[in-house]
C-alpha cells in the first residue's frame, strides 16, 4: 500500500545508517558515584532529539488515523483510549502512542517546558488542567523514535506477526527502563511480560538451515559455535510445506520448535514464499569455482 510505504519512509529516515554501538546506563549498585563532565552540550542537541520523537508521534498518529479515525479529529487521549488492543502488538503500539503524545503535546504548547538536568530530558506541562510529564534519558528518546520506525516499516515487511511482537516487546522493555518519571490522565504506564529475551540490536540471517522432523517438533541443526543466542541471534528462513517461515533462534527450545507453533512464524508474503526484492542484497552469494583464486 502507498500509505504503508509513505509512513515507513517518513519514519525510518535515511536508509544507509551506520551500525554503531548503542550506549545505555545500567546501575548495578544502589550507591551512586558522580563522574566529572564538561559543560552541557548546546540546546540544539536537545531540540533535535525532542523533534525526532515529535515527528515519530505525528507519523504514527497519521497512520493510526487512516486506520481507525478516517477524516476525524479529536483529543489524542481519546484516540489512545479507542486504539485496538486485541493483540500484544496492538497493546504495545497503543502504549508507544501514549508516551509519544506527551512529547508532542508539551513541545507545541505555550505552557510546555523542556529542559535537561543531570542527563535527563524533562518534558513537563500543565495542559488543559492536566499535568503531563515525561522525564527520560536521551537514549530513551532515540529508542522511542526507533520503535515507531520499526513498527511502521514492519507493515510492509515479510516478518511474521510473532516476530514483530517480540521485537516491539524488547523495544518497549528498554524504553520503560529509560523513563524516570511519567504522568498523564491515567498516570500508570502499562508494562508487559516478554515471551522471549529477544535481541533487537542485531540479527543474523540464515537461508540454508538443515532441518528435520523429530516427532512433533522441527529440529534445526545448529553448530556448537552458534549455540549462544545472545552472541548469535539467528533468524532461520525455512521453507516447510511449500511455505516460507522466519523462525528466530530465541523461539527454539534447545534446537527444536514444536510443529504446532510453526504457523506463528509464517512469513507474510503475497504467495507464501517470495521475499521482497530488497532481501536479495542480504542473501546474495557467488558460486565458488573450484581452483579459482579468491583475489
Amino acid at each position: 500500500m502507498l500509505l504503508h510505504d509513505l509512513a515507513a519512509s517518513l519514519a525510518a529516515g535515511p536508509r544507509n545508517r551506520l551500525a554503531l554501538p548503542e550506549y545505555r546506563q545500567i546501575e548495578l549498585y544502589s550507591k551512586r558515584k558522580s563522574l566529572h563532565f564538561a559543560a552541557p552540550e548546546p540546546a540544539d542537541g536537545l531540540y533535535q532529539r525532542v523533534g525526532g520523537v515529535c515527528g515519530a508521534f505525528m507519523v504514527l498518529d497519521a497512520y493510526l488515523e487512516s486506520q481507525r479515525f478516517p477524516g476525524e479529529a479529536g483529543p489524542s487521549w481519546q484516540r489512545y483510549l479507542s486504539l485496538p488492543r486485541s493483540t500484544m502488538t496492538e497493546k504495545l503500539v497503543a502504549e508507544l502512542y501514549r508516551i509519544l503524545r506527551i512529547a508532542r503535546a508539551v513541545a507545541f504548547h505555550p505552557h510546555g517546558h523542556i529542559e535537561t538536568e543531570d542527563g535527563i530530558v524533562k518534558i513537563n506541562g500543565a495542559i488543559n488542567r492536566m499535568t503531563l510529564t515525561l522525564e527520560i534519558t536521551p537514549a530513551g528518546l532515540v529508542l522511542l523514535e526507533s520503535a515507531v520506525a520499526y513498527y511502521l516499516e514492519s507493515l510492509r515487511q515479510p516478518y511474521p506477526g510473532a516476530y514483530v511482537e517480540a521485537m516491539l516487546s524488547e523495544y518497549f522493555f528498554d524504553i520503560v527502563a529509560e523513563i524516570k518519571r511519567f504522568a498523564d490522565e491515567d498516570r500508570v504506564l502499562y508494562q508487559f511480560q516478554r515471551k522471549y529475551h529477544f535481541n533487537r540490536h542485531f540479527r543474523f540471517d540464515c537461508d540454508n538451515p538443515k532441518t528435520r522432523t523429530a516427532g512433533d517438533a522441527l529440529e534445526i541443526e545448529i553448530g556448537a559455535s552458534y549455540q549462544n543466542r545472545a552472541l548469535y541471534p539467528i533468524d532461520f528462513f525455512i521453507t516447510a510445506g511449500n511455505v516460507l517461515h522466519i523462525v528466530p533462534a530465541e523461539a527454539l527450545t534447545g534446537d527444536k520448535l514444536p510443529l504446532a507453533e510453526l504457523d506463528r512464524w509464517r512469513a507474510r508474503t503475497p504467495d507464501g514464499v517470495t521475499l521482497p526484492a530488497s532481501f536479495r542484497w542480504r542473501f546474495g552469494r557467488e558460486t565458488i569455482v573450484i581452483g579459482q583464486p579468491m583475489t
